[in-house]
């Protein structure tokens, strides 16, 4: 047999080889996606085009640059394990056009844009797409309920069909809005949980760092401890290690998801030390300290802010109440027509009245509850 032919028979034979093996090594990134997508899809976690984290997984291991998969879909919300959740997704699903084209109004507006980072910062299981379409068909059905009320109520209230059709639309925007704010709100008290938990366990790991334990180790260790969500947010990070992220690159996108700028801080200064090769035990409790010192500061402008409200609240809890009764029932007295018609002139009608201490003064206190609740440190 000629030399050259030997040769060119052993060069085919490595490409073809070559082929195989590089084959095999695909089917290999295929399964350890797949593996991944079930994963995720088990925990209820979504990785669209915003996030891309199982493109980047399918790129660092192929080198390749396919697009990103979508683990949760519209679709998925009728196997929800919630019953209500369920009920909306159906509900939409079989609505069709009428949905679809709300979804598509909705999705347009800019706070949907921050939807996908608020559910993830919050620990929400749903996509983006999945709470748009909730938000979706929440607004309609808040439309057509206070519709028909209004219209079964006309015989009895005269109010024009115009008022009972713009009353509708509101309702409709105040459910989207509300629906718009929830992922937000939620990250925000996630934030809030997490800062109160964090100088405990700031002090948990300088205790176990200068004990000679690894950070991979002591992080494992709050994980596994009880912190309540900041444990939750560890266990999302060593996660993020396990399947091959850098200890930096994990702990920059925990800062990065979180609504607690304490624990963002933190994290910074745990970064910055990693990469100059500080002293983490110390640094850690330096952090500590100024958390600490934080929420002290917080609790101390809370009671003075009290202070302030406390003048406000009596008054309008204890004094505006009085103050109305009396002037209502000098006003409606027959003896104010004797002694002065000036009295007639004050529009404090029964009807008047009515409508104060039952609509004006619980929407007063309670938009005063709120927001002693919305300024509360939760320490």
């Amino acid at each position: 047999m000629p030399l050259g032919f030997g040769k060119g028979e052993e060069k085919e034979t490595t490409m073809e080889s070559s082929k195989d093996a590089e084959k095999a090594d695909m089917e290999k990134v295929e399964k350890i996606v797949e593996k991944m997508r079930k994963k995720y899809s088990a925990q209820g976690m979504t990785y669209g085009e915003d996030t891309g984290k199982m493109s980047e997984l399918r790129g660092i291991i192929s080198g390749s640059g396919e697009k990103s998969l979508e683990v949760q879909k519209i679709e998925d919300l009728k196997d929800s394990d919630s019953k209500m959740v369920s009920g909306l997704g159906i509900l939409y699903l079989k609505l069709g056009f009428i949905t679809a084209a709300f979804y598509k109004l909705f999705e347009k507006l800019p706070w949907s844009k921050q939807i996908e980072y608020y559910l993830y910062s919050a620990d929400m299981r749903y996509s983006g797409k999945q709470w748009l379409a909730l938000t979706t068909i929440a607004s309609l059905i808040a439309f057509t309920f206070i519709l028909i009320v209004l219209l079964l109520s006309m015989p009895f209230t005269n109010l024009p069909l115009w008022i009972s059709l713009f009353l509708s639309f509101l309702a409709f925007g105040f459910a989207a809005v509300i629906m718009g704010l929830i992922p937000k709100q939620r990250a925000q008290t996630r934030g809030k949980m997490i800062s109160r938990e964090l100088p405990f366990a700031l002090r948990h790991i300088a205790t176990q760092l200068s004990a000679g334990i690894g950070l991979y180790r002591t992080l494992q260790t709050v994980a596994s401890a009880d912190y309540g969500a900041l444990s939750e947010e560890f266990s999302r990070t060593i996660t993020e290690i396990e399947e091959g992220t850098d200890t930096q690159v994990a702990l920059r996108h925990l800062a990065l998801r979180t609504e607690s700028s304490a624990l963002r801080n933190a994290l910074m200064h745990t970064i910055r030390a990693l990469k100059t090769g500080g002293n983490l035990s110390n640094i850690m409790n330096e952090i500590a300290e100024d958390v600490s010192f934080e929420l002290r500061m917080k609790m101390r402008e809370f009671g003075e802010k009290m202070n302030f409200l406390g003048v406000i609240l009596i008054f309008m809890a204890i004094v505006l109440p009085v103050f109305v009764a009396i002037l209502g029932g000098v006003r409606n007295s027959p003896i104010s027509s004797m002694v002065d018609s000036g009295f007639k002139s004050i529009p404090l009608t029964p009807d008047v009245i009515l409508i104060f201490y039952v609509i004006v003064m619980p929407a007063i206190l309670l938009w005063l509850f709120m927001f002693i609740m919305m300024i509360q440190p939760h320490v």
